[in-house]
């Protein structure tokens, strides 16, 4: 009689990724990527790497959480992500459920999920039953605050001549100034490109309400312009604009999400899969959210994402965000008519090369 498998080892890691160049939004700077990472070995040798990450600040925190309470629970589980997950969050009520817990959740889940793909030589996607072979993108990068008018047409240019599906840009400066903004990057976009607008939690309703108002171009959402996790506030502003609303990275759990949905608080959720907990309960929002027929836009973490995406029908597009992870990445995803293509390797695809340049411990 066989043995299944179990692990055996859990080893985590935590790096500091410096940007090119700090970038700015309305309410922080964001000038390194902090890496927690969780490699999982098995009793028969396979390996499973899993990561989450913070924008500079508390890594070492989250690292040590990894550590020192999910790793002794995780030793001697089975490769069985959806039932991992469950314990996990069983075990760790007693520190909430949302930020530090949920973003080191996340970290084990990924690795997970990345051993079941290698031990059935299935990529993420196939595993999750999807078939879409390309999946369209918007680009951020192009947007931050602190670029100037003629950096802001400049990168529109770029955006336009590479195919992407949008561009997000961060607004923040005053609503006439950003106006002023909005429609410099209007007249540089191609006519069927989307613009997002991103406002960081930074509005009252009012204000979210003046600066709707004051714009004379569409903009395809408005992302998080108010208070974390105010989804009334939130269904309030819907009800009284003609714009529709996103939000979601700043939502760190499927009650959360589902508090969103039942709130009629947006048009379109952003969970991202390394602060909602990881995979599993990233597959649980969007299978929610379709349920709704809300669609499903993922925050960051792109090479991620690209799988699920490709799994469900109701994710129009992923974001393509700061490049600072293709940093410590073996083979990036490649841009390709303004989208990305899902690896074919067995888990996630994902190999880090140079992070120990980067080591934080």
């Amino acid at each position: 009689m066989s043995t299944e498998p179990t692990i055996t080892s859990v080893e985590t890691g935590l790096y500091g990724i410096p940007n090119e160049e700090a970038l700015e939004d309305a309410t922080q700077t964001f000038d390194e990527l902090e890496l927690i990472t969780a490699v999982l070995e098995t009793s028969d040798g396979d390996r499973g790497v899993g990561f989450t990450y913070t924008i500079g600040e508390g890594g070492s925190t989250i690292e040590r959480f990894l550590a020192d309470v999910l790793a002794p629970l995780v030793e001697g589980s089975p490769v069985a992500p959806r039932s991992v997950y469950r314990d996990l969050r069983a075990e760790t009520t007693f520190v909430g459920r949302e930020g530090i817990s949920e973003i080191a959740i996340a970290a084990i889940d990924t690795a997970m999920w990345d051993l079941k793909g290698k031990r059935t030589d299935r990529p993420l996607y196939d595993l999750l039953g999807g078939t879409q072979e390309h999946v369209p993108a918007y680009e951020t990068n192009g947007g931050w605050l602190q670029f100037e008018e003629d950096r802001l047409r400049e990168n529109a240019r770029r955006v336009g001549r590479e195919g992407f599906a949008g561009m997000k840009m961060k607004v923040g400066r005053g609503h006439a100034e950003d106006a002023d903004r909005i429609r410099a990057v209007h007249e540089e976009l191609p006519a069927d490109t989307n613009l997002f607008v991103d406002a960081n939690c930074s509005f009252s309703v009012a204000e979210a309400r003046r600066f709707v108002n004051a714009l004379d171009r569409p903009i395809a959402w408005l992302e998080e312009p108010l208070e974390k996790g105010d989804y009334d506030a939130y269904a309030d502003l819907r009800a009284q604009v003609d714009v529709p609303i996103a939000l979601g990275e700043n939502v760190y759990n499927t009650t959360q999400f589902k508090q969103v949905l039942a709130s009629e608080a947006a048009d379109f959720l952003q969970p991202d899969v390394g602060r909602v907990g990881g995979i599993t309960p990233w597959v649980t929002v969007a299978e929610t959210a379709a349920l709704w027929n809300t669609p499903v836009s993922p925050h960051y973490v792109e090479p991620i994402h690209v799988h699920l995406a490709a799994a469900f029908g109701n994710v129009p597009f992923i974001e393509h965000h700061s490049t600072v992870l293709n940093e410590v990445v073996e083979t990036p995803l490649e841009l390709e008519d303004g989208g990305f293509r899902p690896p074919e390797a067995p888990g996630h695809g994902i190999v880090f090369e140079g992070l120990d340049r980067y080591a934080k411990q």
